[in-house]
């Protein structure tokens, strides 16, 4: 809602805020949370995506579990040997992955990759489908409407 009286108050945002409702829509055809450990459960589709789209929906993952306050937000970021890991890829092939991955920037001093939530559009960009980005408008048209 925009404020009459203070029009600068307007330019105010939370940095670490996340569009949840762009989250779960970039998410749901991939991949559910486990209620008890907050580990991803992949879906079928999950599958059909190249490493380059698992790669960013693994990491907008990390991202849903942060919002859900099941990990710390400073822990978004997974090493490349984690992350291959947990994808089960080669460690050369997610470093080479995620070199060509422009939302996803690195944490130097951990040596940790996540995208940063000004990130996530361009990140969801990479993976969305017609589909997904009409359910999405619809849904945030139909929410500021009520």
């Amino acid at each position: 809602m925009i404020s009459k009286e203070d029009p600068l108050k307007n330019l105010y945002v939370d940095k670490d805020e996340v569009d949840r409702l762009r989250l779960f829509v970039a998410l749901k055809n991939y991949l559910a949370i486990d209620k008890n450990t907050a580990s991803p459960v992949y879906l079928e589709e999950f599958y059909d995506l190249d490493a380059k789209e698992k790669i960013i929906v693994h990491l907008l993952y990390r991202r849903a579990i942060a919002a859900l306050e099941r990990i710390p937000s400073d822990d978004i970021g997974i090493s490349i040997r984690d992350l291959a890991k947990e994808l089960n890829m080669d460690f050369t092939k997610v470093k080479t992955e995620l070199k060509k991955i422009k939302p996803v920037k690195g944490d130097l001093k951990k040596g940790r990759y996540f995208i940063p939530g000004k990130n996530i559009e361009k990140a969801v960009k990479e993976i969305s489908t017609f589909e997904t980005d009409i359910f999405y408008s619809t849904e945030k048209h139909t929410r500021r409407i009520k």
